[in-house]
């Protein structure tokens, strides 16, 4: 699907940049140009943003979290 018309940049390839690490819609325009025009797209772009981020989440454990377990300590330095 279509998500910024003026530019023809499609939900994939916005879903992509963000898998790669973009967290706005201002890192998307710098990487495909979706939003970068008229602006009206922006709302969907971070919603697709928020949309991937919460998904990697609950896939991927951030580094805190890895030793949140007792069993589980750090190396003395």
């Amino acid at each position: 699907m279509l998500i910024c018309l003026c530019n023809g940049i499609s939900e994939r390839k916005i879903r992509q940049l963000a898998r790669e690490g973009a967290s706005s819609w201002r890192e998307v325009a710098r990487g495909c140009g979706a939003g970068a025009s008229c602006g009206g797209c922006r709302r969907a772009v971070d919603g697709l943003i928020r949309e991937v981020r919460s998904e990697l989440e609950a896939v991927e454990p951030t580094s805190a979290s890895a030793f949140a377990d007792d069993s589980i300590a750090p190396s003395p330095a």
